[in-house]
This record gives structure tokens, sequence and C-alpha cells, in this order.
């Protein structure tokens, strides 16, 4: 069960996520303690959950804003991200789990009927991001698990930018597809290299989109200062 500052954390960032807080607007404390009903004291510990997740960024006399999304940061996390579900699934296919494989081609299959319907494109990104978490825990290594749920959230704003449109979802319902089939067959190799593929592919999605904006609009800043 989620603490206190873990769900108004979870609140704030899926407000990020989905775009109703912007890069680089301020975030009131007061107004956050005064919808939970609740003081400063867990709002600002939820502040610091997502300053750690790279969320938004705490400002000396300023508070918190959300961060801009940086083509730098997708670099970043997505090559560790890659690894690590490649691990995963190495792992997965190593020791076959019939309860596992068979949670995970259901949710593949959500995601095919998803954009079969076209559906919200957001109800994609969702399905997608439990399908992660689903392969993690399923793995065997609390603490890779650990660092894949970790990553999942501190990634979610540049996967649902990497799988804005059709075109994309298209790509990666197939490849969900494929995964599950290798996974089926106990084809280790191709397992991995589906899923790390997967990974590339949002995150070139994702900076394709970053540096069309960036020349649309050149004078926004990165998250991070380097």
């Amino acid at each position: 069960m989620l603490s206190l500052p873990e769900q108004i954390a979870e609140a704030i960032g899926n407000a990020i996520i989905t775009g109703n807080l912007e890069p680089g607007q301020r975030i009131q404390e007061q107004g956050i303690a005064s919808q939970f009903e609740v003081s400063r004291g867990p709002v600002r510990e939820a502040l610091r959950i997502l300053e750690r997740d790279g969320m938004v960024q705490i400002l000396p006399r300023r508070g918190a804003q959300v961060t801009y999304l940086s083509i730098d940061e997708v670099n970043d996390i997505f090559a560790i991200r890659a690894s690590l579900v490649r691990l995963a699934v190495r792992l997965i296919a190593e020791k076959p789990n019939a309860s596992l494989i068979a949670e995970l081609k259901l949710r593949a299959e959500r995601l095919s009927e998803f954009t079969r319907s076209h559906a919200d494109p957001d109800q994609y990104v969702k399905e997608s991001y439990y399908f992660n978490l689903a392969m993690a825990s399923g793995c065997g290594n609390e603490r890779l698990q650990d660092m894949i749920y970790s990553l999942a959230h501190q990634t979610l704003r540049y996967t649902r930018l990497g799988l804005s449109t059709e075109e994309r979802r298209l790509q990666s319902a197939k490849f969900h597809g494929k995964l599950i089939r290798a996974l089926q067959k106990g084809d280790s190799l191709t397992a991995q290299e589906t899923v790390e593929y997967m990974v590339l592919m949002s995150r070139d999605a994702a900076i394709k989109l970053l540096t069309e904006q960036r020349h649309e609009a050149p004078k926004v800043r990165t998250s991070r200062t380097r």
C-alpha cells in the first residue's frame, strides 16, 4: 500500500505524464496540500520523490517546477532501460513460467486490440506500462524488479511521447506479439533482441519528436544542465 506522500507523488506524476502539468510549470505546495487536505510536509516529501524520478526540479526560493523533456535524458535512461529489460527477459526465458507468459500474452493481445479499435492512446501507454511491470515482477530477481519499476516511472513521459502516433503503436503491438512468441518457443536470444529493440524504437521516436519541437521552439530549455 502506498504511503500518503507516495499517493500524492503518483497523482502529481500522472498530471505531469498526461500533460495537465506542463514543462516549466510551478507546482504550488499550498494548492496541493489543500487538494489532499494535508499539511505541506507530505507534499514536500512527494515532491522530493518526483525530483528523484526526474519529473520535477526543486529550486532554492522558487519551489518545485515540472522539468523539461531532454534528449540527453532520453538517451541516458533508455540505454539503461534497454539493458535491464533485456536481462529480465533472459531470466524469464531461462526459467519459463506458464502463468507469467499467459499474463503477458493477454496484455499483448490487449495492446493489439487497442490499435484495432483506435482506442485512446493513453490506454495503450498504460497497458504497455503494466506489461513491463508484469515482466519485471516475473523475472525472479527482486533487485532487478525494483530498478525496472523505478525506471519505468521515470521513462513514462518519454514512452508516452514515443507512442503518440498510431504508426508507432501498431509497430509496438507487433513487436509485443513477437516477444510473446519467442518466449513461448523458449527462444531466449530472439526474446532479448526483440525487447531491446522495442525500447530503442521508443527512444528514437521520442528523440525525433523532441528534435522537431526544439526546431519549432529553440528557446525551450532541457531538464538538466550538463
